[in-house]
């Protein structure tokens, strides 16, 4: 991996340093990550081009490699994860500078760990609350396990041993909102996140995650966010991701 290169010199990390990069992303430890990139080690890369752009961008490529790998075992979608990972190799891969490879490979493994973090601050919010009704806490549980299909109350009422009613009134009173409408918020949350890193149709996410028809996910998304999925994806996906412009690390 790319933190300590310096000059026209390869230094290469030892194997402890890449695992503890490997751990950082899994653990989606951003801080620790950066801090860790920053440091230097006696040694060389071993030659895999004769070409100083290629030797560069090859070493790129197994560093993404191995940073999409330990995101996915973080608790990132592998979708998600390849489509990160095809995109930023195809940057690079356009790069003839080698101070830009080793910037975007960088930014590649810091946002591969950001992407961890974020799920995990978002699983710990949704789950951590240990004086929660272990009754909506099962309801959550089976609701984050069966979000890729259709769910009714009825089916998660009796997934849990509860009745209908009693459910929806004990979700209400809890959540302060209806449980068909926390199974809609959240839906609506894994649209954004794959409008934004995966090339999905409009019409295959609506399958994807259960709804009715691609319109009715529409409906349900611009009620939420107050976009149509066109107009997020336009404005996410190529302004956030998919721009050849290197954002500073500082904001990662």
């Amino acid at each position: 991996m790319k933190g300590c290169y310096c000059g026209m010199n390869h230094y290469f990390n030892p194997f402890n340093h890449e695992k503890l990069e490997v751990e950082y992303i899994e653990q989606g430890n951003v801080e620790s990550l950066r801090t860790l990139l920053k440091e230097r080690f006696p040694g060389r890369y071993g030659t895999l081009s004769d070409d100083p752009i290629r030797q560069e961008i090859y070493l790129a490529i197994v560093a993404i490699t191995l940073a999409t790998r330990a995101a996915i075992r973080g608790g990132v979608h592998p979708e998600t994860a390849f489509y990160l990972s095809d995109t930023y190799i195809h940057r690079i891969d356009r790069c003839r500078d080698a101070t830009e490879i080793i910037r975007l490979t960088v930014e590649a493994e810091l946002r591969c760990a950001s992407i961890v973090r974020e799920l995990k601050a978002y699983s710990e919010t949704e789950r951590g609350n240990e004086n929660e009704n272990r009754h909506i806490s099962h309801c959550k549980d089976y609701i984050f396990t069966h979000m890729h299909g259709k769910i009714t109350v009825q089916e998660i009422a009796s997934a849990i041993g509860l009745e209908t009613n009693y459910l929806s009134t004990l979700f209400k009173k809890n959540e302060k909102k209806t449980l068909k409408a926390y199974i809609t918020e959240e839906k609506v949350k894994l649209v954004k996140n794959l409008l934004t890193f995966s090339s999905y149709s409009y019409i295959e996410i609506a399958t994807y995650l259960g709804f009715s028809s691609q319109s009715h996910m529409g409906m349900e998304f611009k009620k939420y966010t107050g976009m149509t999925p066109g107009e997020y994806r336009t404005k996410y996906m190529r302004e956030d991701f998919i721009k050849d412009s290197v954002d500073d690390l500082s904001v990662i």
